[in-house]
């Protein structure tokens, strides 16, 4: 695949992940007006995380394209079996993610959503130590810019490990505002926990936006 066809998708996947999460964004936001009917805002809900799977597909795929783009640009050296392997890694974790979002609220969701956050995490650390390694000079060879936007890659797994963290609540909340209707403990409840998502999902934009600018100023650090 040529340097520009890879570049071309790998802006594609950055328009679509933020682009589509700032719509599942303003819908769970506007998940929490209660002046809304019951059955609207849990529409509202359903639809957020229908749009939400786009964004997932794209964070996951970034891995591979990004390595791919870094490897025909002549940043980084990458063999077949490597690149490969990249593309098998997140086949694997956008299994586990959408897995665990198609049963969410489930036993088995519970426990797709904990492998989910466990391979997560295991990758985004990985990720961050290969970018520290490199800036430290006993990691594999590439220019500062490119390690340090692999660092805010990796950290970019951990802050969507928060996303779904904080976001749990929610859950329980919807299945009482059905049950019972609105409260004021159940809608302190959901604007408690919307709110304090929005810091995790403000962190990843901030952090993916800042790896792009890198990635284009291409800054020696």
């Amino acid at each position: 695949m040529s340097y520009e066809i890879i570049k071309f998708v790998h802006i594609l996947l950055l328009v679509f992940w933020l682009g589509t999460d700032i719509g599942v964004l303003l819908l769970a936001r506007r998940f929490r007006d209660s002046g809304l009917s019951v059955q609207t805002r849990v529409a509202l809900l359903q639809m957020a995380m229908v749009i939400d799977t786009l964004p997932r597909i794209c964070f996951i795929a970034m891995l591979p394209a990004g390595v791919h783009l870094a490897n025909a640009g002549g940043w980084l050296a990458v063999g077949t079996p490597g690149m490969v392997g990249l593309w098998l890694l997140a086949a694997v974790l956008l299994t586990i993610n959408m897995s665990a979002a198609k049963h969410i609220g489930t036993p088995l969701g519970g426990r797709l959503q904990r492998l989910n956050w466990s391979v997560l995490a295991i990758t985004g650390a990985i990720i961050i130590a290969v970018g520290v390694a490199s800036l430290l000079g006993s990691g594999p060879a590439m220019a500062s810019w490119l390690a340090v936007k692999i660092v805010i890659y990796g950290l970019v797994f951990l802050f969507a490990i928060g996303i779904d963290w904080l976001f749990i609540p929610i859950g329980q909340l919807t299945a009482e505002l059905l049950e019972k209707g609105s409260s004021a403990q159940v809608e302190a409840g959901i604007t408690r926990s919307v709110d304090q998502t929005l810091w995790a999902v403000l962190a990843v934009y901030a952090a993916t936006l800042a790896a792009a600018y890198i990635g284009i100023a291409k800054f020696n650090f």
